[in-house]
């Protein structure tokens, strides 16, 4: 289902931790908060773009304690997509305790999320840097002491809001707004796909 949620009823799967990453495999990691009260808000737009690359690979998300996962491969890619079931916040201890198991490093790894520097509806790809003040990126680097983790950001802010930030990336986002940012869902779709295709 759409951003992370699943209906009560699904199967319950083995731990993500009992699956081995394969070495050539893509790790598209959607950083959200899985609460059904955070569905379609600028903070759970990672969740977002992982559902749109997981329906257009035709992968079925897959429930387990930690999270969600969905894996597939083409002739040219091998992917694992992942949402996990703790906050925002608190993504990088669960990511770091998720690599000690599936042994691998962060050069696999791409980070999807929101970023309020940039304007709603962009797209930025980054190699590498600092969080930007974003807390979940944030406490990713913090657990993993580097900051080699492949970025996708897609752009939330308005320099019209009034709202506090913490507020205006928690509540849903304003009709006018939607669009702008179902159109760059599909680009960071597209910037996901390169950066796997080119890794």
């Amino acid at each position: 289902m759409s951003g992370g949620l699943a209906p009560s009823s699904e199967p319950q799967i083995p731990p993500l931790g009992e699956r081995a990453i394969k070495a050539d495999e893509q790790l598209i990691i959607g950083l959200g908060n899985p609460e059904v009260s955070f569905f379609g808000t600028p903070h759970n737009v990672g969740y977002e773009v992982v559902d749109r690359v997981a329906a257009s690979f035709g992968l079925t998300w897959d429930a387990s304690p930690e999270g969600w996962v969905a894996r597939g491969a083409t002739a040219e890619l091998k992917i694992c997509l992942v949402k996990f079931r703790v906050s925002m916040n608190d993504i990088g201890v669960e990511l770091k305790e998720f690599s000690r198991k599936m042994s691998f490093g962060p050069e696999q790894c791409i980070l999807l999320h929101d970023d309020l520097a940039l304007p709603i509806g962009s797209v930025r790809t980054r190699l590498s840097g600092g969080a930007g003040g974003h807390r979940g990126v944030a406490s990713i680097l913090e657990a993993f002491q580097t900051d080699q983790f492949r970025r996708v950001k897609v752009g939330v802010g308005k320099a019209d809001t009034k709202l506090i930030q913490g507020d205006y990336v928690l509540a849903a986002f304003a009709t006018e707004d939607r669009a702008a940012i179902d159109t760059a869902i599909l680009s960071a779709e597209a910037a996901v796909i390169r950066l796997c295709a080119h890794s």
